[in-house]
């Protein structure tokens, strides 16, 4: 059975002003730091223009 390939971004937490790790194929928040400033190696999330 092959691995699942997971989708992890991260975002800015505003009320902590922190990084969150989510892992968007599983719909599940992975780490969050405790420390300021981004994660290395991991693509920010930006919002999503969807246009109606």
């Amino acid at each position: 059975m092959p691995a699942q390939k997971h989708d992890i971004v991260q975002v800015k937490n505003p009320r902590s002003g922190h990084y969150v790790k989510i892992d968007r194929t599983a719909g599940k928040i992975v780490a969050h730091k405790k420390s300021e400033g981004q994660y290395k190696g991991i693509p920010i999330a930006r919002k999503s223009t969807s246009k109606k």
